[in-house]
C-alpha cells in the first residue's frame, strides 16, 4: 500500500504526529512518505492508496475551534474518491474541529475513512490504532 502523509505544522507537533503516522504505516508494510502541505509531491499523491492529512487545532473555546492552515489545505489538488484519514493535534480541546477538517477534505472529493486527534504532549499515543483503522478502511473499495 502506498501512503502519503500531508501535514501543516506551526510549532512542530503536527509534523511529529505525521512522522509517527508514517512510521506506523511503514511498520504495517506500507510504503509511506510525508510532506508539508505546501510541498506535496503531486505524482505520489495521485498514486497513493491512502492519504493522511493533518494540521493543528486553532481557535478558542468561546469562539469555537477550527482546523489551522485551512488556506494551505485548500490548495491541495482534488482528492476525488481517494481514501483520506484526517488528524489534528491540540493543546486543550478540539471541539468539532476534526469534523470540520473532514468536511473540508470531503468537499475536495476525499472519501474520509478515519479521523483522530492527538494531544500534543501525548504523541504518539493513539497513532498505531488510527493508522490500523485507516489502512483497514482504505483496503475497502470506494463507492462511485
Amino acid at each position: 500500500m502506498k501512503v502519503v502523509v500531508v501535514y501543516e505544522s506551526r510549532t512542530g507537533n503536527t509534523k511529529r504526529a505525521a512522522g509517527e503516522i508514517a512510521l506506523a504505516a511503514q511498520a504495517r508494510g506500507a510504503e509511506a512518505v510525508m510532506y508539508p502541505v505546501d510541498s506535496v509531491d503531486l505524482k505520489r499523491l495521485a498514486e497513493a492508496d491512502l492519504v493522511f492529512v493533518g494540521t493543528w487545532t486553532d481557535g478558542i473555546i468561546i469562539a469555537g475551534h477550527r482546523h489551522g492552515g485551512a488556506g494551505k489545505i485548500e490548495k491541495l489538488p482534488t482528492l476525488e474518491r481517494k481514501p483520506v484519514a484526517a488528524f489534528l493535534t491540540y493543546a486543550l480541546h478540539t471541539g468539532k474541529a476534526v469534523e470540520k477538517l473532514a468536511g473540508h477534505l470531503e468537499y475536495k472529493g476525499a472519501h474520509v475513512v478515519a479521523k483522530a486527534v492527538f494531544r500534543r504532549d501525548r504523541i504518539p499515543q493513539g497513532v498505531e490504532e488510527f493508522v490500523a483503522e485507516a489502512m483497514k478502511a482504505a483496503g475497502r473499495p470506494v463507492a462511485a
